[in-house]
């Protein structure tokens, strides 16, 4: 999680919390929230999936270009992901502030994980 302390990731975890501060309890004290709206935390799914494809498709030799078959793989990790919080965003009808918020701290670990997933399969190590 040191990667949230970087500043572009500190200003969007920072401008989260404080969109999620006042709405925090909101949605459970009027029961409008829905048991199906925990389903937004499988968009974590994504961490999984870019760790496995940074794990299994290495590039073995960083003077060669990488598996183009793994480069596919790790954009279309990365649209889908963005299209995920889209469709939750989209889909959280009268919480669509709180599931921008909470989409924006979900998204972090998605994109540090397809961060080092990218360098894994390409070869380009910081």
């Amino acid at each position: 999680m040191y990667f949230v302390t970087y500043p572009p990731m500190c200003v969007v975890s920072i401008a989260a919390l404080i969109a999620l501060a006042p709405m925090a309890r909101r949605p459970f004290q009027k029961r409008l929230w829905k048991p199906h709206y925990w389903l937004v935390l499988t968009h974590l799914l994504f961490f999984a999936g870019a760790i496995a494809l940074g794990v299994l498709r290495p590039n073995p030799d960083p003077h060669r270009e990488g598996d183009p078959a793994a480069l596919l793989l790790l954009w279309t990790l990365w649209w889908g992901s963005l299209a995920s919080c889209v469709f939750w965003i989209w889909w959280m009808k009268g919480f669509r502030l709180w599931a921008c918020a909470l989409m924006a701290i979900l998204q972090a670990p998605v994109m540090g994980a397809l961060f080092v997933a990218g360098m894994s399969v390409t070869g380009d190590w910081l």
